[in-house]
């Protein structure tokens, strides 16, 4: 991801395999209900599972294929534990993604083209990392630049959403995202980023205002987050069901996206 231009220099989008729709039914996602609908039923005193913990370490032990180029064993841990926490709090989602196309995560080192490693040549020269995917492929991919990590603390999150909604929903289920978010943000790729975005703010905490001033979607996204969004509510409930509602007024404001 980087905050001041596109991933791709040419606007070009992975092509994913979205999760298969028999999957994505038994295992629900109460966030899609709460989309559709703008209200779900709330857990009250609702506490995160129990082995979801467990169960997320055993996902990125089992299934994440690491590539990691030298990196420091303390950046390879602190990638793969923040990974196991933004699915710790969602069992279904686990599943999910457990079920779901394989993941290849890469950690890039310094000063090297991503198209170096078989990304597309039009990935911008400043993207901080990515989420790539072509059918050809075995696997889908995440590249993490090693030298970004540091600076922007929410690099990790960020891709690994964009793997969730291009690997962990049904096609049916993106399309309900772009439906909702397109009316404000005109482009599916700006959904895309969107949605990573929204994603970042239940695991980082503040914003910088070098990130509030960026161009373009990434800038425009963070000024609008706002707790009484029914995306920024759909986006918690995705990732903590057991959580109260985001905003004040969960379940009667309208979304800035309507």
């Amino acid at each position: 991801m980087q905050p001041e231009h596109s991933e791709t220099l040419d606007g070009s989008t992975p092509d994913v395999t979205p999760l298969a729709a028999e999957v994505g039914s038994r295992q629900p996602l109460s966030a899609f209900t709460l989309l559709a609908g703008g209200d779900v039923f709330e857990a009250r005193g609702g506490r995160p599972p129990v082995e979801g913990p467990a169960r997320a370490r055993a996902y990125v032990q089992a299934k994440l294929e690491f590539k990691t180029y030298g990196a420091p064993a303390a950046q390879v841990q602190r990638v793969q534990e923040e990974i196991a926490r933004q699915l710790s709090g969602n069992l279904a989602l686990i599943a999910r993604m457990e079920a779901a196309r394989p993941l290849t995560l890469e950690l890039i080192p310094p000063g090297h083209a991503l198209a170096k490693y078989g990304y597309p040549k039009a990935v911008s020269p400043r993207a901080a990392g990515l989420f790539w995917d072509r059918p050809d492929w075995p696997r889908a991919r995440i590249a993490l630049r090693q030298d970004r990590l540091e600076s922007e603390q929410y690099l990790v999150f960020h891709e690994m959403a964009h793997a969730i909604q291009g690997l962990a929903f049904t096609k049916d289920e993106s399309e309900l995202i772009y439906r909702t978010v397109l009316r404000t943000y005109r482009s599916r790729a700006a959904v895309d980023e969107v949605f990573a975005i929204y994603s970042e703010r239940e695991f980082v905490t503040g914003v910088s205002a070098h990130d509030l001033r960026a161009p373009g979607v990434y800038g425009m996204a963070r000024q609008r987050w706002n707790e009484e969004h029914l995306f920024t509510r759909f986006v918690r409930n995705l990732y903590f069901p057991y959580k109260p509602l985001a905003g004040g007024n969960a379940g009667s404001a309208t979304s800035s996206f309507g």
